[in-house]
């Protein structure tokens, strides 16, 4: 009877006792799973960091995209015509369109992520979850803000999705860029001050960067002179104007001193950077190293696209005897082991100068045009040659070869064939991208003579993503909008003063000029096509200041037409999307 009465005891609790989910539910009580990896702090800075990555990954250190929003632009040309077929570099099945979609929708949905599980958390203040919910809201923004300008209209996903998602519809631009307005608003609010922060990380200021841009873009001018002026009156902020950092005792200029290696930080005395993406040499997960050649990840890949390769120029005696000047890679002024793929149109190497050139932007150590000469027994060897160069130097601008002598910039004669433009491997460039004479120890096979290994191309340096100089350009831009060219003139003219340029006076005001003085100040650091979309001159100027984009010269015969001011939706992301239709931008 007794064991009768047990097992009926038993059977009734097994059957109305127990709660078969809650039996099931595995507790992760030592290891982390979804249910339990945002709660404390750790945790979520752990999730921000994968933000900055995400956004190293997309600007910086993805080899075959280093230079995609800058070459379809006004600024470069590229003279590897196999590397610029507009056509099939923008298609819908490219991967241009693919990566920044990508890259993009990844970023907003880690951000997504920290933003809806941060009500949950137990561990965090209130205080710490609006930190936290301002950086996340920042990343969004960002994201969103290149969305918008690449792509136009775009699906607009503001919570986690924690099940397959298929049926997204584009949002507005409109809608879009309002909420990126509310996100930046709520950072510029919450995230610390830029003296409470690590180096590399966003604070206040970054905010108030990205907010003056995006007003811009909505045609809030107050609201951009605002958040500019928050930038600009910040007191831990300034324009540098004397020499600092770790070449200060070198030749050079102030200018040049931003862009040498370790000076981009706070950390360095530098009180220009508002946000710098960090690289750190031969560490794990520091983005750069020197073993190892393009197809690894990781790297920023400035010197190798935008530096001039040296060895590829050569003199042409009257009897058709070539000489070459320049040995490579050699890791002086000569750029390195850049290979000149990229090189300025006439408008960034002449024209932006043209009424001061010389202005300190554009000095010998910050676009060199003349080059120290390698193999001096050439010159000893040709007495001609030499007296046209009598200090050892060649002058892109103003050697003059003896009568019956030339010369070549590039592969086969400089020009590929009757529609490609020069191959010009030598050219006046950006020293921006290059580390001259500083190159890491392990890149030199002899550092004697700045002999570098075939594994270089890479920029061992910090890189900038919001300077104070532009926050001075974004106000001017808001004051021109207004009407007020004075106002706009003379927060060009502070940029000016710290370059002993001649002033600028309202009468010269106009967009394109603005424009022009970002190329003076920015190239090789703005996201120019991001720029020229926001400002709707995109096609105009690439079509007036780039020829490469004109149909004699375009790798595909093909004159450049305005739809390609916006990329194409990918053709993965409208397939994948099965049940609603996500529509294709026209003219793809």
């Amino acid at each position: 009877m007794k064991k009768i009465l047990i097992f009926s005891l038993l059977a009734a609790f097994m059957l109305t006792g127990c709660n078969e989910d809650k039996f099931l539910e595995e507790k992760p009580l030592d290891f982390n799973s979804a249910s339990n990896s945002y709660e404390t702090a750790a945790d979520f800075d752990a999730a921000i960091t994968e933000l900055y990555f995400l956004t190293r990954e997309e600007f910086y250190t993805t080899y075959d995209r280093t230079t995609d929003l800058s070459k379809f632009a006004d600024m470069w040309i590229t003279a590897d015509p196999l590397q610029s077929n507009v056509v099939a570099d923008l298609s819908p099945s490219g991967g241009i369109a693919k990566f920044y979609w990508d890259e993009n929708y990844k970023l907003i949905a880690q951000a997504n992520t920290v933003i809806s599980r941060l009500p949950s958390s137990s561990k965090l203040s209130d205080e710490e979850k609006a930190v936290y919910e301002a950086k996340a809201r920042f990343f969004r923004a960002l994201a969103y803000r290149t969305l918008v300008l690449l792509y136009g209209d775009v699906p607009l996903q503001l919570e986690e999705v924690s099940t397959p998602k298929t049926d997204y519809v584009r949002e507005s631009k409109d809608v879009v860029l309002a909420q990126v307005v509310e996100d930046l608003q709520f950072a510029a609010a919450n995230l610390p001050e830029i003296n409470a922060v690590k180096d590399g990380e966003i604070s206040k200021p970054a905010a108030n960067m990205l907010l003056a841009e995006m007003c811009l873009a909505t045609g809030n001018n107050d609201g951009a002179v605002t958040a500019a002026t928050a930038v600009i009156n910040n007191p831990n902020l300034a324009l540098m104007k004397n020499r600092f950092g770790s070449q200060a005792s070198e030749d050079g200029d102030v200018f040049y001193d931003l862009f040498r290696p370790n000076n981009q930080n706070r950390a360095s005395g530098n009180t220009e950077g508002i946000w710098v993406i960090q690289f750190e040499t031969n560490i794990e997960g520091g983005g750069n190293n020197t073993s190892h050649f393009f197809w690894n990840p990781g790297s920023f890949w400035g010197e190798r696209f935008f530096a001039p390769q040296v060895d590829k120029f050569q003199i042409i005696k009257p009897d058709g005897t070539r000489l070459q000047l320049f040995n490579w890679p050699i890791g002086d002024m000569t750029g390195g082991r850049g290979i000149g793929t990229h090189y300025a149109v006439n408008h960034l190497y002449n024209e932006i100068w043209a009424d001061d050139f010389d202005d300190m932007r554009n000095s010998e150590y910050n676009w060199p045009r003349r080059f120290k000469i390698h193999r001096t027994n050439v010159l000893d060897d040709n007495p001609e040659l030499k007296a046209a160069m009598p200090d050892g130097y060649f002058d892109l601008e103003n050697t003059v070869l003896p009568a019956g002598w030339s010369m070549e910039t590039g592969f086969g004669g400089g020009v590929n064939a009757t529609t490609q433009l020069p191959n010009r491997f030598m050219c006046g460039y950006s020293t921006k991208m290059t580390t001259p004479f500083h190159h890491p120890d392990a890149q030199y096979q002899n550092k004697d003579t700045y002999q570098l290994a075939g594994t270089g191309g890479k920029t061992y340096t910090d890189q900038y993503f919001f300077r104070l100089a532009e926050a001075y350009l974004l106000r001017a831009e808001a004051y021109m909008n207004k009407g007020d060219k004075e106002k706009a003139a003379n927060d060009i003219n502070e940029l000016h003063k710290r370059a002993n340029a001649k002033p600028c006076t309202a009468a010269q005001i106009n967009l394109d000029y603005i424009l022009d003085e970002r190329l003076r100040e920015l190239t090789c650091e703005e996201k120019r096509r991001l720029t020229l979309s926001r400002v709707g001159k995109l096609s105009e100027r690439i079509k007036k200041y780039n020829p490469y984009f004109s149909a004699a010269h375009s790798a595909d015969g093909k004159d450049y037409d305005a739809h390609f001011d916006l990329l194409p939706i990918p053709l993965s992301a409208i397939q994948a999307n099965k049940d609603a239709e996500l529509k294709q931008n026209p003219g793809y």
